[in-house]
C-alpha cells in the first residue's frame, strides 16, 4: 500500500472528477480491493482530468503539499520543477507526487521532456505537468473508477499504460540512456503480468490503435531483458498464457 492513502483521500474528498491516480498507487488500491498483494510503492502519479484547475482543487492540492511539507524538485542547475514534489517532512505522506496532464500549452524543456504549464484559477499555486498524448488521456478520462473515495485508472487501462512505460524505458536504455535503471524496466514489465491476473478470460477491452501498438511492442520486447518467470513474483502464469490473454482481451 502506498503511504498516506487516508491523508490523500481526506484532502481530495469531493474532487474526484478532477483527477485519477495511475501507476503503482492505483495498482496498490486495486489489488487491495481484490484482496491480493502488490509490491511496495511510495509515490503517487496523478493525472489532471481538467484543462483548467479550479480554485477548489488547487486549494486542496496546495493544502496537501503544505501539510506534507513537500519541496518542489530542484535540478542541479537550480531550476525548480512544479510537476514533481518530493521529500515530505511528514513521513506519513507519499514520498513523491508527480503530475500528468493532457497535451495543452506545450513547451519543451532542456532534457527533451514535454511539459505543459497548467492553468490554475486565481493563481492559487504554480503548476506544470508531464504531458500525455491525446489517445492516452482520453482513454484515461473514460476509464476512471472510484475505490474507497479515490479515483483510479481501471486495471483494464492500467495494463496498456504500464506496457507503454516499459517500452519507453526499454527503448531509452537500448539507445544508450544510462539514467534508465534496469530495475525500473523490470518493474513495469512485471506489473503488466500482475495486472493480467485481474482480467477475465471472456473480457473484451476496446482501446485506440496506439495503445494496441504499445501492447504488441511490450510482448515483442518482454523477453529481451533477461529470464522472465512470473512465478518468481507470485504470478502463476506462463508468459505465453499472459500474451494469449492480452491478445484476446485487447483484440491484438
Amino acid at each position: 500500500m502506498v503511504p498516506g492513502p487516508d491523508r490523500f483521500r481526506a484532502h481530495f474528498e469531493g474532487l474526484e472528477d478532477s483527477y485519477a491516480l495511475i501507476g503503482g498507487a492505483a495498482c496498490s488500491l486495486i489489488f487491495d480491493e481484490a484482496g491480493l498483494d502488490f509490491r511496495a510503492t511510495k509515490d503517487i502519479d496523478m493525472v489532471l482530468c481538467v484543462e483548467v484547475v479550479d480554485g477548489k482543487f488547487a486549494t486542496a492540492l496546495k493544502a496537501f503539499l503544505d501539510a506534507g511539507g513537500y519541496a518542489a524538485r530542484q535540478r542541479s542547475e537550480g531550476r525548480r520543477e512544479f510537476h514533481r514534489f518530493q521529500n515530505p517532512k511528514d513521513g506519513s505522506y507519499p514520498a513523491m507526487l508527480e503530475l500528468f496532464s493532457n497535451r495543452v500549452g506545450i513547451h519543451e524543456i532542456e532534457d527533451g521532456d514535454e511539459l505543459a504549464t497548467v492553468p490554475v484559477a486565481d493563481d492559487v499555486l504554480g503548476l506544470s505537468a508531464i504531458l500525455l498524448d491525446p489517445d492516452c488521456h482520453a482513454a484515461l478520462v473514460a476509464s476512471r473508477r472510484a475505490i474507497d473515495g479515490v479515483h483510479v485508472l481501471d486495471e483494464s487501462l492500467l495494463i496498456p499504460f504500464k506496457a507503454r512505460a516499459f517500452v519507453d524505458l526499454y527503448r531509452r536504455r537500448e539507445a544508450g540512456d544510462q539514467a534508465v535503471r534496469r530495475d525500473d524496466i523490470k518493474k513495469h514489465r512485471n506489473d503488466v503480468f500482475r495486472l493480467i491476473q485481474l482480467l477475465r478470460a471472456d473480457q473484451k477491452v476496446a482501446v485506440a490503435e496506439p495503445l494496441k501498438t504499445d501492447l504488441r511492442d511490450y510482448m515483442e520486447a518482454v523477453g529481451t531483458i533477461g529470464s522472465f518467470d512470473p512465478s518468481r513474483f507470485g504470478v502463476q502464469l506462463e508468459p505465453s498464457e499472459g500474451f494469449e490473454l492480452l491478445a484476446d482481451v485487447y483484440a491484438l
